[in-house]
């Protein structure tokens, strides 16, 4: 899924004023009265797009720090007690690398 470009809506937006201003008298009214309404609910979109775009950014920044906190304080904390008691075996050795590759 590709994201909705600011700087395309911009322009867009910048272009659509600009026949709404300039040029509405060489446009056909229905054509303009299209056009607003058009807009309306481009803008509208474009507002709900940003308005998920920063819950999903809340939910990114909720998921690493939660993943971070069972990583290096819940896990890491119990496979250095086991190593430090010599349990370190090739399953342990494998669980530990993979861990630490989480960490990336």
């Amino acid at each position: 899924m590709r994201g909705i470009s600011d700087l395309k809506h911009r322009k867009l937006l910048a272009i659509s004023l600009e026949i709404q201003g300039d040029v509405k008298h060489v446009v056909d009214s229905e054509v303009l009265y299209k056009l607003r309404r058009e807009f309306t609910d481009l803008n509208e979109l474009y507002r709900q797009y940003r308005e998920l775009l920063q819950q999903l950014e809340g939910l990114v920044q909720d998921y690493e720090t939660k993943e971070r906190t069972i990583r290096s304080k819940i896990l890491s904390r119990s496979l250095r007690k086991l190593a430090k008691t010599g349990q370190t075996g090739a399953d342990l050795r494998m669980v530990i690398t993979s861990l630490n590759s989480c960490a990336h």
